[in-house]
């Protein structure tokens, strides 16, 4: 009889991580851009190179992988057709779902619990009662509220009320000038060609910065986490999970005015594919 083989994949923008485990070992493997929806060839291409390296750690090989089971949370598959469209593609079978999906499985273990994700994009997502409740995760072009992208973008949109001389009382607050500092062309010029990780390198500024322009730009982004709160149904007081760059910076640097019931996450997006995968039949 065959060994069983449970893995879990991780892919997004910045690169995917693979876990493969069998007979209580395990191998992990890190590999390229994965995005699916921007350049599905190059994601397969990435995927494929990390799971052969994780399997060649255990002497296995893609002849092994009709006694795996996969799962897949792969960044963008939460639009319609997307995880279909690029398990299709794959030389395996293999159940892929949105990363939100498998973040969540690892942050509560397979628990009930809100997810908050505060990257360079954003999500929400929480499992309870009612099964699966996702918000937001739509891109900064017409989403991502609260992410280090949305909120690097609304300060450039601040910073231009400030030129105007629409919000005098911020025109000589420290984080003025870092963010002109920060800029390699006018806001205008920037922000035309900008991309969400470009918008995001400005988030660390206001959230370093003492006054009182980065603190309101800081309230903004908590606000949005109290809507997100209330939009899926997030009781209070019950548990809940902050993740990315900027949910780790804004924990550290504002944790009082976070909503109760805040914990570590369990476990990462990976953690979650691998438990689901070997949650399968």
């Amino acid at each position: 009889m065959t060994d069983r083989i449970d893995i879990g994949i991780d892919g997004g923008g910045s690169g995917c991580r693979v876990v493969v485990s069998t007979q209580g070992r395990a191998a992990r493997a890190t590999g390229g851009p994965a995005n699916v929806v921007t350049d599905p060839a190059a994601a397969e291409a990435a995927i494929r190179a990390a799971l052969l390296g994780a399997l060649g750690q255990m002497s296995l090989s893609l002849d092994n992988m009709q006694s795996a089971r996969v799962v897949a949370g792969l960044a963008g598959c939460r639009l319609p057709g997307t995880a279909d469209a690029f398990a299709m593609r794959l030389p395996f079978l293999a159940n892929v779902v949105d990363d939100s999906v498998t973040a969540l499985e690892g942050a509560f273990d397979g628990d009930q619990g809100t997810l908050v994700n505060l990257g360079t994009g954003s999500f929400f997502i929480r499992r309870d009662a009612r099964g699966i409740t996702h918000h937001g995760g739509w891109g900064v072009q017409i989403g991502d509220e609260g992410s280090a992208a949305w909120l690097g973008r609304e300060a450039l949109r601040q910073l231009m009320w400030i030129e105007d001389g629409r919000a005098p009382h911020w025109s000589h607050d420290p984080l003025r000038q870092q963010i002109w500092r920060a800029l390699d062309a006018h806001p205008v010029e920037f922000a035309a060609n900008a991309t969400p990780e470009a918008f995001g390198q400005l988030a660390p500024l206001v959230v370093a910065s003492d006054g009182d322009w980065a603190h309101s730009l800081r309230s903004k982004v908590l606000r949005e986490v109290v809507i997100a709160f209330e939009d899926i149904g997030h009781p209070d007081g019950a548990p809940w999970v902050m993740t990315g760059g900027l949910g780790a910076a804004l924990v550290e640097r504002t944790p009082d005015a976070l909503p109760p019931g805040s914990r570590p996450a369990a476990g990462t997006a990976l953690d979650g594919a691998l438990a689901m995968a070997r949650a399968l039949p």
